[in-house]
């Protein structure tokens, strides 16, 4: 088939190389425009593009599709067969998805009507699910609202993260998106359009977000927080005036009652922290400006500090 892709990160350059190393012909692909990143703002493409250049692609990078017909005419001269999206972050118009022979596909990281959105793995984490997937799904005018065209499902493990179940679902759509484009364009795929009062919705995962309440939540929702937000978004707090980011830490119910956010270090060099009805053990901390180390590691180099100020706080301001 003849085919347009559109994506943004990593995730969707993982589904752009799996049609490369295909028959399909990858006519256009679409992704969105440089932007700046990292602590020196240096701008930087995404995944996708980098990609699409590689392999000498023709390239469009429009920050919105009303603000630039002439993507649309691109895309109206290229005639795909399909438009196939895989986390773009832009809203397709009616004037794109009436472009392709057979529709503009997307591939979403969740087992729609649930999670419906823009962070559907951090979400699911979030939400404690039991199970997610991959749904192959055609676009419309609203957000993922589209009829359902096949799913396939996976288990989210006990101790599963971000970056852990986005690596189960890459592996779905390693075995089965070449075998579904096949049969669509053998037309063997059936339609059913998605229950809406099943809805729900994986708003964009804020900055703010991040910021762990030791008061307000109990150990084991601020663990998925820490399972959800990690490694790409980072749950954090405050040792001092110093940022803390947490990258792994696990619910405990055997220690004796701490306080919210209050610190503990054990005889074994096991560090502890209070949350509103248990505690959770840090077993792998990255303060601001360093790399990552374990639990024991953090403190010994930061025994002092944690003697002196005994607790972890939610605001710069409450140090």
């Amino acid at each position: 088939m003849k085919v347009v892709f559109a994506g943004t990160p990593e995730f969707s350059a993982f589904h752009l190389k799996l049609l490369l190393n295909s028959e399909h012909k990858i006519c256009q692909v679409i992704t969105r425009p440089d932007r700046k990143s990292g602590r020196g703002n240096k701008i930087k493409g995404s995944e996708v593009k980098a990609l699409a250049v590689e392999n000498n692609i023709s390239l469009l990078q429009p920050s919105s599709f009303r603000a630039n017909k002439d993507a649309i005419s691109i895309l109206e001269e290229e005639s795909p067969d399909i438009i196939l999206v895989v986390a773009f972050g832009l809203i397709l118009p009616k004037e794109v998805l009436r472009i392709p022979r057979l529709g503009c596909i997307n591939v979403h990281a969740s087992l729609l009507p649930r999670w419906r959105g823009a962070a559907p793995i951090e979400r699911c984490i979030l939400g404690g699910d039991k199970k997610s997937g991959i749904t192959f799904m055609k676009m419309e005018e609203g957000l993922d609202t589209g009829p359902v065209l096949r799913k396939v499902s996976c288990i989210v493990a006990d101790r599963e993260t971000s970056a852990s179940l986005e690596a189960k679902l890459k592996e779905i759509s390693k075995v089965e998106l070449l075998k579904f484009l096949q049969d669509l364009s053998l037309g063997l795929i059936e339609e059913e359009d998605q229950d809406n009062d099943l809805a729900t919705y994986a708003n964009k995962i804020t900055t703010e977000e991040g910021e762990i309440n030791w008061t307000e939540y109990g150990a084991k929702k601020i663990d998925r927080k820490i399972r959800a937000l990690s490694p790409k978004y980072g749950s954090y707090t405050f040792l001092g005036k110093t940022r803390m980011k947490l990258l792994q830490a696990e619910a405990n119910q055997t220690q004796d009652y701490i306080k919210p956010g209050v610190l503990k270090i054990t005889k074994a060099n096991e560090l502890y922290v209070g949350c509103k009805d248990s505690c959770l053990k840090i077993s792998s901390i990255q303060p601001a400006g360093k790399k990552p180390m374990s639990g024991s590691e953090f403190i010994s180099g930061y025994r002092m500090k944690l003697l002196k100020i005994k607790k972890f706080s939610r605001l710069l301001l409450e140090n």
